[in-house]
């Protein structure tokens, strides 16, 4: 597939996912300075968010922040909203990595689903303007991040099958995974507009995951 800067030339949530491993994005064609220059609006991004939230970032501060031309920034992204959810993909694949060499503790998929949980709200909860940012993002982007946004459903679906113990998971893990994910993403909306503590994301999120895996052995 041809491409121009920006443009990833394999689209979708397994390209993007391979993409992003390889470290190749925005592209397998992209010349070294492009691949730079991507990640340094990406991280320009994501200082900003930790600097001042949501509304921190506009992309003409993160061109001058990264030292490029307003266009480069919106050649690779037509909207902030697209900008920080890559950056929230860029974390979750950060989470991920951090786990596939650890040692998930518990004695059921429950307790390892949880203890993943946790971990990863303590991450969110160490920079919350910047994962307040991502996650106002997340809520409010547009198809034009339609392959971000399954790429981080997947990443998610990874984390929580590592707890589970299955190399590949069955349709009823599967469907279960994707109701844990959608609750914690709906109590991350919740935390990030003040109406959840993040003791409150993790006692509700204790709660639907027992539930859920219930009827899948704990």
């Amino acid at each position: 597939m041809e491409s121009v800067e920006g443009t990833p030339a394999a689209v979708g949530r397994d390209g993007l996912l391979s993409l992003l491993r390889d470290g190749e994005l925005p592209s397998r064609d992209a010349k070294p300075s492009q691949r730079e220059r991507y990640r340094r609006i990406v991280d320009s991004a994501m200082e900003l968010a930790s600097e001042g939230g949501y509304d921190a970032v506009q992309m003409r501060a993160v061109a001058d922040r990264a030292g490029v031309a307003l266009g480069t920034v919106y050649r690779y992204f037509p909207s902030k909203n697209h900008l920080l959810v890559m950056g929230m993909l860029i974390a979750f694949e950060g989470m991920r990595a951090r786990l596939e060499q650890a040692e998930i503790p518990g004695d059921t998929p429950s307790e390892r689903i949880l203890f993943i949980l946790q971990k990863n709200t303590t991450v969110l909860e160490r920079d919350h303007p910047r994962y307040e940012a991502m996650v106002r993002a997340y809520m409010f982007a547009d198809a034009s991040a339609s392959a971000e946004l399954d790429a981080i459903g997947a990443l998610m679906g990874q984390m929580f099958g590592k707890a589970i113990g299955a190399a590949e998971l069955s349709p009823v893990q599967l469907n279960a995974v994707r109701v844990i994910g959608d609750v914690w993403m709906s109590t991350l909306v919740s935390w990030v507009a003040g109406r959840m503590s993040a003791e409150d994301v993790l006692e509700h999120l204790a709660s639907a995951v027992r539930l859920v895996f219930r009827r899948l052995g704990g």
